[in-house]
């Protein structure tokens, strides 16, 4: 898939009712979670899950078409945030169909309960719709996607832009870390290995955007209570390899960084390719306003600081 992916910026309605119903597709996800704590300040939130539902939570497949168009019926969002997704890179090779029935077939299903039920659709996306060919990437740059979980969260953008042209968020993000109990990112799989005695290997040629999860989902409700729609990138401001990083999680948490064994990603037997340096530009973001990303060091100090109160 190449080729200029996004429509331009639309501005939508005007700011939402303090008591919108929003939708969480994913809520027990890091992602969710955040988005969670962040729009129950102000909406009135519904949250599902894929499975092992907390109290007042629904249990929702995002690749179950009939289960979800029925949840969506019954509870009539206004907002549906979709963070659920099929996210294991590696897997996605191997269970392609699996992959695409959820990424893409649950993308579709709740664009397609949009048109009939009038709501709006926030959908998160990825930096790897990109190749790493360039310094940095727009949002109107064209995507080439390396890994089929990448094309299938391209694909969904493309079924957002095309069946809702007018009511649709992307946001695209990278390197997702934060609070998370089933420790589902790299901060916290680092953290508990180390802390276990393991060497981990690292990839010593892989450079991102750490991005912190409760910043993606107050710069969702910035977005969502403006109005704003088309395609957005929403990332942290420092691009970092994985050892520099390892090294910023070891130092934080008081872990011996001689458990680090950086190696080139070639070695590690990943199955998925994967672009070694994508940089996505936020400029977009910030000119609407929208707001300020924390750095690495500010959001692993909350991060431990979380673990602390909640780990032990």
């Amino acid at each position: 898939m190449s080729g200029n992916p996004c429509s331009p910026s639309v501005r939508l309605s005007e700011a939402p009712d303090p008591f919108v119903r929003t939708l969480i597709i994913g809520a027990s996800g890091q992602l969710g979670s955040a988005l969670s704590r962040v729009f129950s300040h102000s909406h009135s939130v519904i949250e599902t899950v894929h499975r092992d539902p907390g109290p007042g939570q629904r249990t929702l497949d995002l690749g179950d078409r009939a289960a979800l168009l029925e949840t969506l019926r019954e509870t009539k969002p206004d907002v549906v945030l979709v963070a659920g997704a099929f996210c294991h890179v590696d897997l996605c090779e191997t269970e392609r169909e699996a992959c695409w029935r959820v990424n893409v077939g649950g993308t579709e299903a709740v664009a397609d309960y949009a048109l009939e039920g009038g709501c709006r659709v926030v959908y998160y996306s990825t930096d790897q719709v990109f190749d790493g060919t360039r310094e940095t990437f727009r949002e109107t740059d064209p995507i080439n996607p390396l890994n089929v979980y990448a094309q299938s969260k391209a694909a969904g953008e493309v079924v957002l832009r095309e069946l809702l042209p007018d009511r649709h968020l992307v946001l695209r993000t990278a390197w997702l870390y934060g609070p998370d109990l089933a420790r589902k990112n790299f901060a916290l799989r680092l953290a508990q290995r180390i802390g276990a005695g393991e060497d981990v290997p690292i990839p010593a040629d892989q450079w991102g955007t750490p991005t912190y999860t409760e910043d993606v989902a107050e710069a969702t409700r910035f977005l969502v209570a403006r109005g704003f729609g088309g395609t957005f990138h929403a990332v942290g401001p420092e691009l970092i390899d994985r050892v520099q990083l390892a090294h910023k999680v070891c130092a934080r948490f008081g872990l011996d960084p001689r458990h680090l064994v950086p190696r080139p990603t070639r070695e590690l037997g990943q199955t998925a390719p994967r672009p070694h340096r994508v940089r996505l530009d936020c400029s977009k973001l910030r000119g609407a306003g929208g707001y300020a990303f924390r750095c690495i060091d500010e959001g692993l100090a909350a991060l431990h600081l979380w673990c602390a109160n909640n780990l032990g």
